[in-house]
């Protein structure tokens, strides 16, 4: 039997911070460049404090700030979760894809259902680190893989 070689991802996820105010964003944004993010608060069919919406930014105060001038400027307890990935070159897409594929949230409108392209190359392991909240502990693009 042949054993799988896989990639792997480990992303280590800050501890998750209420944002209230562009003054709550800035302090839990400032200085962070090519994230991940995690974006919680309360929806009237999952309940409160649930898993929102994943995204990826290369600037995540501007990110951020679009976001609360968006749909998420209506959303009632909002928090963040920022997720580093040390020494990773790739595109954050992959992660990202893998992550919305494997949790589903309802506010996240592509990858729900099939991976990027990029995420289906080869056998990946996202590994997720620190204060992973709702996240599950790993989760693979296996089911995508040719």
């Amino acid at each position: 039997m042949k054993t799988a070689e896989y990639q792997e991802i480990i992303i280590n996820w800050s501890n998750k911070q209420s944002i209230k105010t562009i003054d709550d964003l800035v302090k839990c944004t400032d200085d962070r460049h090519n994230v991940l993010y995690q974006l919680y608060g309360d929806h009237h069919i999952y309940g409160r404090d649930t898993l929102l919406y994943i995204g990826k930014s290369v600037y995540a105060d501007n990110r951020m700030r679009a976001h609360l001038n968006g749909i998420f400027s209506f959303v009632n307890n909002l928090s963040v979760s920022i997720g580093k990935i040390d020494n990773y070159d790739e595109s954050l897409e992959i992660p990202e894809s893998i992550l919305i594929a494997c949790h589903k949230p309802s506010y996240n409108k592509e990858f729900i259902h099939d991976l990027s392209p990029k995420a289906k190359q080869h056998k990946i392991i996202v590994i997720n680190n620190g204060d992973n909240e709702m996240l599950k502990t790993c989760c693979t693009n296996f089911w995508w893989v040719d």
